[in-house]
């Protein structure tokens, strides 16, 4: 028997050796039993590596050290243990278990030496689980090869035979966690597949292969090490939660200069609306909100366009603004596509990709994932995976691995009721705690949004990710009071703590930096949540504090002081939440370059001080936000230049309505989409004629829901001029024809396959580039090419299925942009698809890219 205290002897790993000469472990935290005794080593086709160990010898180290990572959960990582390698011989080769006895929890892995290469395969490992007697509360995942699942809390019941994923969490009688989860799988070069859990009957679970190696045996070769098999042992969830044993076993990165990876808050137009990566302009009114609020970063989600790559990336660098760039994981799959589209992507100024599409735990995708990793760290991009494996604690090797799936996160409300309350309960103390998460938090303006606002906000402290994707678009955060909070956020912190939670029932998240404290509070019942302020300085501190209303849709704020000797009560609603911002002085909200979207040039009125007509009437919520419920009209006393400017309306509306704007000589009347409550505000732009001088500005619902108007902003953002072609400009050939399709717009079809469609004598001011807007409706993604003047430029690009997640319909309408160059005077174009049919073109605006 070998026994391997932690420094501090808090973590006992005993090993024992029974009558046939095989392994056991068991694993002790402060004299308590973990982890009963369990079966090591495993079985390959060169020998049984499960008994018949012949001891050889015994060596002992401590491992002591400090590092720290661009973006995590602390600002330093402690890597102390003791270590324990155990030499036997097994047959003819030399069998190693070395072990590691950490504060918090144990580790082991197993090596077999060899001085030359040799292939292996590893039928199976009998690394076995036995927890402990008063181990009865569970939270286990079913496996799903996305990792995209609920942990669900049972006891030990039906567990025999059934696939779970790790992390997976246990709790004791006595208050203590465990947690079972392994290390360092993909960055060896596919050494081995990522492994799960399965129920082994009693209290037991044992170690599996990925479902996609199919029962078969790893290829592996000598001399061989597997992954390290982690138990986290921790007496509160304050512990768990900075637990970072599993990083510590991993490789240290040997990246000296990491300058260039930037962790922060990132925007992300996907969650609105999913093809808005097909278009420049939005893309750039992201950026200009991401500087003009203070955040760090861009994600361009899927079918953004080649066109205009770089010249966003050099626009958004302009701005102190990182750009992330989706691709599908099958587009680089391979070393060659890998070496040819990452340097291309990184030579646009791409700063991070956003992979997606993993969903495979097999021996091979580990494989890839170290290629991919490996190649966008040559060329200094930042790594998101999606569509992923749980997070190992690889990011040690690659401190540029900011964030990853994984998760069951927001995107799902776009097919699901979930997730719920109770699961963003739970995964701060499940698959957080192994790495950061890309959840993309905080969106509140789908119909099927079972949270608070408050709660909606809270995740973005709750969670930790180290590029933290907002998910609401620009257009309701310039409207809600919640995004102070969100600027209040830091990119990276200090410090960690769990204030209060339990997995599934609530989570009060501390998260400091340097003397700033952000706290993140969710629930999934209504409860009163005390905060004990115990862990600030001595002296006094201003607190800034956002609420629900009593409805949960809209935000309170109040400010007050606060000392160490305070506990904050805070009332939460049913699947509520609150945040709380603490510092010496409440500093300034912060902000970056004000351009484009955000100009500056504008004029705010507000609607509570304009006069009402028609039945209009002021309304005054429990936040104290003011507003005036349309249900005729308000006139706004205004003073403009002659010239086009942009009205930005704040408003909030249940259903769409009609706007009508006139200022005795100019009207423009204009659909509203909806934002979803009565009370949740939305910002929305509307490009209108003026007339010039002093004016009255009528704004009146035309028809449809009654909006809450707050206030406008006329802007003078410099609208450009554009030329808009319908497709009945064009002559069709080759088979391709115009047909009207329910509302009585007329569409080209049938291009493509030899259906063309051309246009002649387009006449533009000056040469340069133009963007073209096409609108068009598509049941699934297809190509278009556009030959320019005759074939002087020809340009494919593709267009993104327009029925989103539902069945294939060919009757709605989407945009996408492409930059072209053309010539002053007269321009032709043809538009066709030589690889397989096209979309359909309702017709394109022209616009210059100035």
């Amino acid at each position: 028997m070998w026994k391997l205290y932690s420094p501090n002897h808090a973590v006992c790993l005993t090993i024992f050796e029974d009558s046939e000469k095989a392994l056991r472990y068991a694993v002790e935290r402060n004299g308590i039993a973990v982890i009963e005794q369990s079966k090591l080593g495993f079985e390959s086709d060169l020998e049984n590596f499960t008994k018949a160990f012949r001891f050889i010898k015994e060596a002992r180290a401590v491992v002591d050290e400090t590092y720290s990572l661009p973006a995590g959960k602390k600002d330093v990582y402690a890597n102390y243990a003791n270590e324990m390698t155990l030499t036997f011989e097994c047959g003819a080769y030399t069998f190693v278990l070395c072990t590691r006895a950490y504060e918090d929890g144990a580790a082991f892995r197993y090596q077999v030496r060899s001085d030359v290469e040799k292939p292996m395969l590893v039928l199976r490992e009998a690394t076995d689980f036995i927890l402990a007697e008063t181990y009865d509360d569970l939270w286990l995942q079913h496996l799903n090869s996305s990792y995209e699942a609920t942990y669900d809390r049972s006891g030990w019941e039906d567990k025999a035979g059934r696939d779970y994923g790790m992390p997976s969490l246990f709790h004791a009688d006595n208050g203590a966690w465990v947690m079972i989860t392994e290390a360092q799988v993909y960055n060896t070069n596919g050494s081995y597949c990522s492994c799960h859990l399965r129920g082994a009957g009693g209290r037991g679970m044992s170690l599996e292969f990925a479902p996609e190696e199919l029962g078969k045996p790893l290829s592996c070769k000598l001399p061989f090490a597997s992954p390290w098999r982690v138990i986290v042992a921790t007496d509160d969830l304050n512990e768990l939660v900075n637990t970072t044993i599993h990083y510590n076993l991993n490789p240290p990165s040997v990246i000296e200069d990491t300058s260039w990876i930037k962790p922060g808050r990132c925007l992300w137009g996907w969650w609105e609306d999913m093809n808005s990566a097909q278009l420049y302009t939005e893309q750039k009114r992201y950026v200009d909100f991401a500087a003009g609020i203070g955040f760090e970063g861009l994600t361009v989600d899927a079918d953004w366009d080649m066109t205009w790559l770089k010249e966003l990336c050099d626009y958004a660098h302009s701005k102190g603004i990182v750009v992330w760039l989706w691709s599908a994981m099958q587009y680089i799959d391979t070393p060659e596509k890998a070496r040819e589209k990452i340097p291309l992507w990184a030579g646009c100024g791409v700063d991070g990709l956003k992979v997606d599409f993993f969903q495979n735990d097999s021996q091979h995708t580990m494989r890839q994932y170290e290629m991919i990793a490996d190649i966008m760290t040559e060329h200094r991009l930042m790594i998101n995976f999606h569509g992923a494996t749980k997070c190992m604690g690889e990011g040690r090797t690659w401190p540029n691995f900011l964030t990853a799936e994984g998760i069951l996160g927001l995107e799902h409300y776009m097919w699901s009721g979930l997730p719920d309350a109770r699961h963003n309960c739970t995964v701060p103390f499940t698959r957080n705690v192994v790495g950061p998460m890309d959840y993309t938090p905080t969106g509140f303006s789908n119909k099927n949004r079972n949270t608070t606002l408050a709660h909606q906000m809270a995740l973005s402290v709750v969670f930790e990710s180290g590029a933290s994707h907002v998910a609401a678009s620009i257009y309701y955060l310039e409207a809600w009071r919640g995004t102070d909070f969100l600027r209040r956020m830091k990119p990276v912190y200090d410090e960690v703590k769990v204030l209060s939670g339990f997995p599934g029932h609530h989570a009060a998240i501390l998260r400091r930096s340097q003397e700033e404290w952000l706290i993140g509070c969710i629930t999934n019942e209504a409860m009163i949540v005390r905060l004990n302020m115990d862990f600030l300085p001595e002296g006094e501190f201003e607190a800034e504090i956002y609420e629900d209303d009593s409805s949960g849709e809209m935000m309170k704020v109040k400010r007050g002081k606060v000392t160490s000797a305070d506990v904050i009560e805070l009332p939460l609603l049913k699947s509520g939440g609150a945040g709380l911002y603490i510092a010496k002085a409440i500093l300034p909200l912060p902000k970056g370059i004000a351009s484009g979207y955000m100009s500056e040039a504008r004029t705010e009125y507000m609607a509570i001080a304009a006069r009402t007509r028609q039945g209009s009437e002021p309304v005054v919520y429990e936040n104290e936000q003011e507003a005036v419920l349309l249900n005729g009209s308000v006139v706004f006393a205004v003073k403009t230049t002659a010239e086009p400017q942009t009205i930005r309306l704040f408003y909030a509306a249940k259903e769409p309505w009609t706007l009508g704007v006139s200022d005795g000589i100019n009207k423009v009347e204009l659909e509203m989409p909806q934002s979803g409550s009565n009370k949740i505000f939305l910002a929305k732009d509307v490009v209108f004629p003026f007339a010039g001088g002093e004016s009255a500005l009528l704004i009146e619902r035309m028809a449809g829901a009654v909006p809450a108007l707050e206030r406008i902003h006329i802007i003078d953002n410099k609208p450009r001029k554009e030329w808009y072609i319908p497709v009945g400009k064009g002559s069709l050939s080759g088979g391709a024809e115009f047909v009207l399709d329910a509302s009585g717009e007329a569409k080209a079809t049938g291009l493509g396959n030899g259906g063309e469609l051309k246009f002649d004598d387009i006449m533009l001011p000056k040469d340069g580039y133009y963007l073209m807007r096409f609108d068009y409706c598509a049941g699934e993604s297809r190509d278009l090419c556009v030959e320019v003047n005759g074939g002087a430029d020809t340009y494919r690009t593709n267009m993104h299925n327009t029925a989103g997640w539902g069945f294939p319909t060919w009757d709605i309408k989407d945009q996408r942009e492409i930059r072209i160059r053309m010539q002053a005077g007269s321009n032709t174009l043809r538009l066709y698809n030589d690889l397989g049919r096209a979309v359909h073109i309702y017709g394109f605006a022209i616009t210059a890219d100035e």
